[in-house]
């Protein structure tokens, strides 16, 4: 099911919008960008969570060693 989003731009924007509508498609390019720009800023939240705690709670502590050892013994 797809929802609509709308938005305000100026006079200008809209009549070159309504020049080019047969050159470029517009639904597609828009969802393109929000969709895009959705991504970027979920993976800069993730970042700044991962930032915001301390390295031993990111990984436990032996856990680097343990995972070193294990690939070492698959060969």
């Amino acid at each position: 099911m797809s929802e609509v989003i709308s938005f305000k731009v100026s006079k200008e924007i809209k009549e070159k919008y309504e020049r080019l509508k047969n050159v470029i498609d517009w639904p597609a390019e828009l969802r393109a960008f929000v969709e895009e720009r959705i991504r970027k800023a979920e993976r800069s939240l993730v970042i700044r969570r991962i930032l915001e705690k301390k390295p031993r709670e990111i990984l436990p502590r032996g856990s680097v060693v343990t995972a070193i050892r294990e690939d070492r013994e698959g060969d």
